[in-house]
């Protein structure tokens, strides 16, 4: 019982602040989270380093849906965080404004009211073409972006600009591992 209730109390929380992140959702709106795609430069396992393994630890995306009064807004966002190198602990994320795009391919910019601060695209990749689940999900940071902005209390983080055109490719993983 008492697991199950911190996992509500977690649950709740991290909803509430999802919410406040994204700052054109209206207040009472719930996510509902897709997928989680994960870069990890720990799970690197050829000889060859990913370039973005030079300016990160982790990568994590997720599409969201958010709900008013159990009705589904029609737009995806994305939750997107970056740990950087060297760094350790909560990943900085931030949700990005309405995105578009068709079937698994996604553009998407970071809001502050009318202010962009930052641009990325993220198409999930099937593993086989009879396969409509996707297994990876291919990340291309466009702009210059900064995480936590639109955030109260938290530290606004700039993406390293390296990283701004380099493909990362992320692996889909378990929804509860996202984000830690």
């Amino acid at each position: 019982m008492p697991r199950r209730l911190t996992s509500s109390v977690l649950a709740s929380l991290l909803m509430t602040s999802l919410a406040i992140a994204a700052d054109d959702l209206p207040k009472q709106a719930t996510p509902s989270p897709g997928t989680c795609f994960s870069y990890t430069v720990s799970d690197e396992t050829g000889v060859e380093k990913d370039p973005a393994s030079a300016f990160v630890n982790r990568v994590d995306v997720q599409p969201l849906q958010f709900k008013v009064e159990n009705k589904p807004l029609p737009e995806t966002r994305l939750r997107i965080g970056i740990l950087l190198k060297n760094q350790h602990g909560e990943v900085p994320s931030d949700i990005s404004a309405p995105c578009v795009g068709e079937g698994l391919a996604f553009n998407c910019t970071m809001k502050c009211a009318d202010k962009v601060v930052g641009k990325f695209r993220a198409e999930a990749l099937p593993t086989k073409p009879s396969d409509p689940k996707a297994n990876y999900l291919r990340l291309i940071i466009e702009a210059p972006t900064v995480l936590n902005q639109c955030s109260e209390g938290k530290k606004p983080i700039s993406v390293p600009a390296g990283l701004t055109g380099l493909q990362i490719i992320l692996k889909g993983v378990e929804p509860k591992s996202c984000f830690q």
